[in-house]
C-alpha cells in the first residue's frame, strides 16, 4: 500500500465519510445504527459541538478511512472524556490504516483536555478489539445483550486508555 496521509476531515469529505460508515452499517456490527446515514447528516456530525475531532485516513488521494473523537456524555462531569471511532475500507484492512488513524486521535486527544476515552466494541468484532488494544485501551468491563442488530442480541466490551 501506498503511505497513509491523516488529516482533519472537511465537509468536503462527508461522501466519502457517509460511505464509509454505511458499509459497516449494512453489513456489520461495528456499528448499531440500523439505517444508512446521509452525506448531509455526516455534515452535520463533522461541525456538532459534540464531534471533538475527526480525521480521514487518505491512500494515494482517496479517503480509505475516518476517525472521530466525540462526548461521551452530554452530562458536564463526563466533559473530559471521548468516545473514539475508526471506521475504514475492508480493502485496507489489516494494513495499518486504523492504526495510524487510532495513533493520530489518541495523540491529539492529549492536547484536546481529555483525560479518558472510551471504545464500546462488539464483542464479535475480533479486529477492532484487537485494533484497541494495540493503540494501548484496556478492557475493563462487558456490557451483555446490549445490542441487538441482523436479529441477534450482541454483547459490547467496553475498553478505555487515560490519555
Amino acid at each position: 500500500m501506498s503511505d497513509i496521509a491523516i488529516r482533519p476531515a472537511t465537509s468536503a469529505d462527508a461522501d466519502a465519510i457517509a460511505a464509509i460508515y454505511n458499509q459497516a452499517v449494512l453489513t456489520s456490527t461495528a456499528t448499531f445504527d440500523l439505517e444508512p446515514e446521509t452525506p448531509a447528516a455526516r455534515r452535520r456530525f463533522l461541525t456538532a459541538e459534540t464531534t471533538c475531532l475527526c480525521l480521514v485516513a487518505e491512500v494515494d488521494g482517496r479517503v480509505v478511512g475516518w476517525s472521530s473523537l466525540a462526548r461521551w456524555s452530554a452530562r458536564g462531569g463526563y466533559d473530559q472524556t471521548v468516545e473514539s471511532s475508526i471506521y475504514i475500507i475492508p480493502k485496507t484492512w489489516r494494513e495499518g490504516v486504523g492504526l495510524a488513524l487510532g495513533g493520530a486521535a489518541l495523540e491529539a486527544a492529549a492536547h484536546l483536555d481529555v483525560h479518558a476515552v472510551i471504545a464500546q466494541i462488539c464483542a464479535e468484532n475480533v479486529a477492532g478489539l484487537a485494533l484497541a488494544e494495540r493503540l494501548g485501551f484496556a478492557r475493563v468491563g462487558v456490557l451483555r445483550e446490549v445490542g441487538r442488530k441482523f436479529g441477534r442480541s450482541l454483547d459490547v466490551v467496553v475498553c478505555e486508555l487515560l490519555v
